[in-house]
């Protein structure tokens, strides 16, 4: 590629870069808007809803920032041909990271409202007090921000960095995801306990964080002529990883279902009747199909990987299955708390502060999501 185009590729980035920022930003602070407004009102009408609606919201958007930083850490160690496609939304996505110390706070706030172990009444006859109690929590939870954040980091720092840490920060964010998701979701039921949770809720992070990669490649990209200067096989390489988490992620739910039927446990089995009760059972087959049935199907086909089109549908799916997903976790075991409008209005709300954040880490990193550096298709021509 001549000096020329190299420099007119660089311009074009640029400014699609500032055009994606820009349309980050402008989503973004309408959804903070409507969605704060929203959130506000719940919290000074219903804050044990509210609590429990900004829960899930921050559990689901945290795992924004997680998933990108652990896909981009894999690749550290296995390398791949999507790397190029995804490096950018990728690496903005784990920068994201630190707004979740802030979003933390409120969950700071609400703690007696979502954790009952915290009541000294519910913490004696629990086998587990030394584990769930109030000095331990947080400082498990300061350990989980210190090493998502570290990693975050120094991979965005120094990308080129040692295989041996990225190995070491793969495994390190894998228990913390796992046992963030015992400390923060599952222990609002203090009596119940499944040693498959942290992999649930650790594979429904990292699939939705594939599938929001995904979707931005595919929406913001496009007036970038992403789908025409990247062959489709890499688009292909990266909906193949979804495919295999979105499997994973079925595998470890069903294995978590059928252990507890067939101990069929006194202790065990209340947990999975409150999910069935009234709309959340129908919630269980809408989860089946749109978190795996249709991504399965959609995404088993090759030539079906290689539609960007095709496979940002299915993302917005699995990201709209697993909004549900977390909601189908967290609400039925608080048993004050009903879903109504509020839960929509803090994930739209916590979401649009994401999208703030996203959009200016586009812009301080100044790159679109095509890099600059790729060779444009009319340049095998020459």
């Amino acid at each position: 590629m001549s000096a020329a185009h190299a420099s007119a590729g660089g311009r074009r980035a640029s400014g699609g870069g500032a055009r994606a920022s820009s349309a980050l930003l402008r989503a973004g602070a309408a959804a903070a808007l409507l969605g704060g407004t929203g959130a506000l009102w719940g919290y000074w009408h219903d804050p044990r809803s509210f609590f429990a609606a900004w829960l899930a919201a921050f559990w689901f958007w945290l795992s924004m920032p997680l998933g990108a930083l652990g896909l981009l850490l894999i690749w550290d160690l296995t390398g791949g041909a999507w790397e190029p496609l995804a490096r950018v939304p990728l690496s903005a996505m784990a920068a994201t990271a630190p707004l979740f110390i802030v979003l933390f706070v409120p969950l700071i706030a609400g703690r007696h409202e979502l954790y009952p172990w915290l009541a000294p009444q519910s913490a004696m006859p629990l086998p587990n007090r030394w584990y769930l109690n109030g000095g331990f929590f947080f400082v498990r939870a300061g350990a989980y921000f210190l090493v998502w954040n570290g990693f975050a980091a120094w991979r965005l720092l120094r990308p080129g960095a040692r295989e041996w840490l990225s190995g070491i920060g793969v495994l390190l964010l894998g228990y913390c995801i796992s046992f963030a998701g015992i400390d923060w979701l599952m222990s609002t039921e203090p009596r119940w306990f499944s040693s498959i949770y942290g992999m649930i809720v650790g594979a429904g992070q990292f699939a939705a964080a594939i599938a929001c990669a995904l979707v931005l490649i595919t929406a913001l990209g496009r007036g970038e002529s992403a789908a025409a200067a990247f062959p489709a096989a890499r688009m292909a390489s990266l909906a193949a990883i979804l495919l295999a988490v979105v499997i994973f992620f079925a595998y470890t739910s069903f294995c978590q279902w059928l252990i507890i039927w067939e101990e069929n446990l006194r202790h065990e089995v209340p947990w999975y009747l409150e999910r069935r009760q009234g709309a959340w059972g129908a919630v269980i087959y809408g989860l089946l199909a749109a978190h795996f049935v249709v991504p399965f199907f959609a995404l088993l086909w090759t030539p079906a990987k290689r539609q960007p089109l095709l496979v940002a549908g299915v993302c917005v799916l699995l990201l709209l299955a697993d909004i549900v997903h977390v909601w189908w976790l967290l609400l039925p075991g608080l048993h004050r708390v009903a879903f109504s409008w509020l839960e929509p209005s803090v994930m739209l709300g916590v979401g649009g502060l994401w999208l703030l954040a996203l959009g200016g880490a586009l812009h301080l990193r100044g790159q679109a999501l095509l890099p600059p550096g790729e060779p444009q298709p009319q340049a095998a021509h020459g």
